[in-house]
């Protein structure tokens, strides 16, 4: 399990995320709305269809942490649905990292 030091919204609506380990990750709104976990957005990527139209302008606006599991977000479309496990967010930092 990953755990975390620190997690804030940039002034650009990002998570940035301290690890315990140190390692710093600042992860876009717009690509963590894209890759939402909860059950519609899922149930859309395996289906196969074409990604959401996600605006690339989006903001994170709230964050809720979910006991040691990881975090609820709040986006200023309103969709707040999805919970992303603190290993989900580990592995799409590293995804963007490579982007």
């Amino acid at each position: 399990m990953n755990s975390i030091e620190t997690m804030t919204l940039t002034t650009e609506g990002a998570l940035h995320i301290v690890w315990h380990t140190h390692d710093q990750q600042t992860l876009p709104a717009a690509f963590l709305r894209s890759q939402c976990q909860c059950a519609p957005c899922k149930a859309h990527r395996l289906k196969g269809l074409p990604p959401a139209p996600v605006s690339p302008d989006i903001r994170i606006t709230h964050m809720q942490p979910i006991g040691i599991y990881g975090v609820q977000l709040t986006f200023d479309d309103g969709h707040d649905r999805g919970i992303y496990p603190w290993v989900y967010l580990s592995e799409l930092g590293q995804q963007a990292a490579l982007q």
